[in-house]
């Protein structure tokens, strides 16, 4: 999976949400988007995601433009969030059923059991998701990209409503699918943690790329760079 933008611009009306972005990112490498509120990251994610269209410019996945007709690109993108849509009237494990025939992926009950057990919910499979708290429904998510497995993963604030044992798990699944190839990028606010996670970290401020640098420890120029966005000056 290999990632390109070119001049990827986003307005609202006047207002320019994004402004001539220029980008390249390669399979396997977990990226840091980070910024202040406003910065531009969710309309980002959403344009990788497909869930926006751009003004100006272009997304390409493995050389191909990203639309609306671009639907066998689409669906090796996921996009994961606490709020991500589930369908809260049906079962934790009728909610993997259906995904995974809708992504056309074939899967065994096996699977899907081997899935929700890797999450901590083998004992809620019968569920209704309705019934399930915030973080719950985040491990569910969980699974359903485990078993969809993705070229392309965008996380938007993942952590707000996991617990420990819950970010750990997270993190873990990260890792396992960059090391599988998949390319990951991580908007956040939890700004130390996606530093220890990622391998390369972006800087979004007011719509436009001002940094762009690979792990270098101990992340002596990022910290220069983000200072100014943060209260004390250290992520």
């Amino acid at each position: 999976m290999h990632l390109t933008v070119r001049q990827l611009s986003k307005a609202y009306g006047y207002f320019w949400a994004l402004r001539d972005l220029e980008l390249e990112v390669s399979a396997g490498e977990c990226v840091a988007l980070l910024g202040p509120n406003g910065a531009g990251k969710t309309t980002l994610l959403k344009l990788l995601a497909g869930l926006l269209y751009p003004t100006i410019g272009e997304v390409q996945i493995e050389g191909r433009r990203l639309s609306r007709a671009s639907n066998e690109l689409r669906s090796a993108i996921g996009f994961f969030s606490p709020g991500e849509h589930l369908y809260e009237n049906l079962t934790v494990r009728e909610n993997l059923d259906f995904f995974t025939a809708l992504y056309d992926k074939k899967t065994t009950g096996d699977a899907i059991a081997d899935a929700l057990g890797a999450v901590g919910l083998e004992r809620w499979s019968n569920e209704y998701v309705a019934a399930l708290s915030s973080g719950m429904k985040c491990r569910l998510s969980i699974a359903k990209w485990q078993l969809l497995e993705p070229g392309l993963l965008l996380l938007d604030e993942p952590y707000g409503v996991l617990d420990g044992g819950g970010v750990d798990l997270l993190e873990s699944f990260l890792k396992a699918q960059c090391r599988k190839g998949c390319l990951v990028v991580i908007a956040s606010h939890h700004i130390s943690r996606v530093l220890q996670l990622c391998d390369r970290a972006l800087i979004l401020h007011q719509g436009k790329l001002i940094f762009d640098e690979p792990r270098r420890q101990p992340w002596d120029s990022f910290q220069r760079a983000f200072a100014a966005f943060l209260p004390h000056g250290e992520p």
